[in-house]
């Protein structure tokens, strides 16, 4: 029988947080060290969606500095 992780105020609010810094890849690598739990991609995604929580579609803008030409 499979168990289920207990998400607690804080990993909620990490993911609430970091969302728009972090892919959710990059957010369950964080929480797996921040915790010592496995903590995997497509947990990251059911509980961002749990939350109502939307990220940008696309690909992430690059920081661009205009160049001094």
């Amino acid at each position: 029988m499979a168990t289920y992780k207990r998400w607690n105020d804080a990993e909620l609010q990490f993911i609430r947080d970091n969302l728009s810094s972090f892919s959710d890849t990059e957010l369950a690598t964080k929480l797996s060290e921040m915790t010592g739990e496995a903590v995997s991609y497509g947990m990251i995604r059911r509980q961002r969606r749990k939350l109502g929580v939307v990220k940008a579609r696309g690909r992430r803008k690059k920081n661009t500095t205009p160049s001094a030409n």
